[in-house]
């Protein structure tokens, strides 16, 4: 036993003393000794390996777990009823149930959490959340039943639906007429509808192409009649020659005071000179090289340079980082990473830009690839109508703008870049849509407030006025005007010299008087007595 040795042999006849016991014991707590003491692992002086685990205290224990070294296997038993029974066991490669439909996985409170298996599952029943409990797969969707205990195998799906899709009848269209907007169409075979171009629009059989008559961004034209905005655009190549008569002033010497002409770099130049020739020579001592710049000197001929690892240099190529372009203009082509020009749009990105080329090759290539098959129905979309399911079906394209259209559930914001709400009439605004008085002028009037006007019959300061002007101290309101008209002038002339409430008066009398009754009582009838 590891951690033990034998300390002494006694034999009949020795004295024995406490020195032995306490060195044999001392021996046997060593053995026992959770990190050094004997293992039980089955090498030499450790033990044998313990083949059986159980209730402690019992000899035979009912909950156990018992090694079985002949047929290589764990059996785990618990008690049932003061039986030890075998619950399962664990064999080379498998966990094995005693009992056929007896051991539960987990519980519907205590769940286990992911199950992950490379194999064959066989159930005899799936229930996936609340939903019916599932316990067969249907391979014949012809006979299937009603119940929603069986799924669909893929091939029965499929066998299904082409035994219903083959029932659904082919149209009868006998012709497909081009309507308003639009050439082509036929009786049979491919039909081809082409919607027709307008003034400056050639519609052509794969695109929509404008004509010289409409501006473009590339191409030589000439604008006659227009207005070009420079605060929000870029004019280029601008040369003397492009300049009216009058407009470029070649003598500034006699430069009109006005703001109607621009000056040539000559006469700049020679106005420039001039004027420099007047400017007393300074004692600058030094040059010395700002942000942005580098060289300078204190004496002889001094140099700057611009610094272009910080600054721009309009005629040095230079990669920009961290940089806003506003309102850039591209005039020849587009390169670098961020631009793609790829037929098949293979790079699938979200921050690249792609060239035109490259976006009519990939459309071509996909409508190429979408089926043609037989037409059984034409529906008129958007900015569309007619269209039918037999006979000669006809389309109808709105390609002015000039028809008459009703949206509904449409928002028009008014205060966004190119809205605007026109020719708005009294019928046009709902009842329910009146304004509230709130956001009218000041909106200190409430809508309360404002229903008092609902009476007015004309102008109501002039009313105002015209009342005002009746009551003054030369004409004076008659008292029968007030309330109820049932005090009269002369009765209203009483409140005269009222110092305080009359009411209060009136009852303090009637107390007086009341108290002086009393007492002349008191003394006629001490008087007679």
């Amino acid at each position: 036993m590891a951690g033990y040795t034998r300390q002494s042999s006694l034999n009949n006849g020795d004295t024995i003393t406490a020195a032995l016991f306490n060195n044999e014991y001392n021996q046997l707590l060593a053995a026992f000794n959770a990190s050094s003491g004997h293992k039980h692992d089955g090498t030499a002086a450790e033990g044998p390996v313990i083949a059986l685990i159980g209730d402690g205290g019992l000899t035979t224990p009912l909950n156990k777990i018992q090694i079985d070294t002949t047929n290589d296997e764990i059996g785990f038993h618990i008690d049932v009823s003061g039986t030890s029974t075998e619950q399962f066991k664990l064999l080379d490669g498998a966990i094995v149930p005693i009992t056929t439909n007896d051991i539960d996985l987990g519980s519907s409170s205590l769940q286990f959490k992911d199950a992950f298996f490379d194999g064959t599952v066989t159930l005899d029943g799936l229930t996936i959340g609340s939903a019916t409990n599932i316990t067969d797969v249907d391979t014949d969707l012809t006979s299937v039943s009603a119940s929603d205990d069986t799924l669909a195998s893929a091939k029965s799906i499929k066998t299904y639906v082409d035994a219903q899709v083959a029932t659904i009848p082919v149209g009868d269209i006998t012709s497909v007429v081009a309507g308003t907007g639009m050439t082509g169409g036929g009786v049979s075979g491919d039909v081809t509808l082409n919607v027709i171009g307008g003034t400056g629009i050639d519609a052509n059989a794969n695109d929509i192409a404008i004509d010289n008559t409409v501006v473009t961004l590339t191409g030589s034209q000439v604008l006659t009649g227009k207005t070009i905005d420079v605060d929000n655009n870029t004019l280029s190549n601008v040369e003397v020659d492009n300049l009216k008569s009058g407009v470029l002033d070649t003598d500034l010497t006699s430069v009109a005071t006005g703001d109607t002409t621009l000056a040539s770099a000559k006469a700049i130049k020679s106005y420039v000179d001039t004027q420099v020739a007047t400017i007393p020579v300074g004692d600058i001592t030094e040059v010395i090289a700002g942000t942005g710049l580098s060289g300078g000197a204190a004496s002889g001929a001094a140099t700057l340079n611009i610094d272009t690892a910080t600054t721009v240099d309009v005629s040095t190529a230079q990669t920009l980082t961290n940089k806003i372009l506003t309102s850039p203009v591209l005039n020849t082509s587009i390169s670098g990473t961020a631009f793609k020009d790829e037929d098949n749009m293979s790079s699938d990105s979200a921050t690249s830009v792609a060239s035109q080329q490259s976006i009519k090759a990939y459309v071509d290539a996909q409508v190429a690839t979408v089926p043609t098959g037989d037409i059984t129905e034409v529906v008129a979309g958007t900015g569309l109508s007619g269209g039918g399911t037999t006979g000669a079906v006809t389309l109808n394209a709105d390609v002015t703008g000039s028809s008459t259209t009703t949206f509904t559930n449409k928002t028009i914001d008014a205060d966004g870049t190119g809205n605007s709400i026109t020719n708005i009439e009294d019928a046009n605004i709902k009842a329910a849509a009146a304004i509230d008085a709130t956001k009218i002028a000041d909106g200190s009037v409430t809508s309360t407030e404002f229903q008092f006007i609902n009476s007015l019959s004309s102008n109501a300061q002039t009313q105002l006025d015209a009342k005002q002007a009746t009551i003054d101290s030369s004409n004076r309101l008659n008292a029968n005007l007030i309330h109820d008209g049932s005090v009269d002038n002369t009765e209203f002339g009483f409140l005269d010299g009222v110092t305080s409430s009359i009411q209060t008066q009136i009852n303090t009398a009637n107390t007086n008087i009341s108290n002086k009754a009393s007492n002349g009582f008191a003394v006629a009838m001490a008087i007679a007595l």
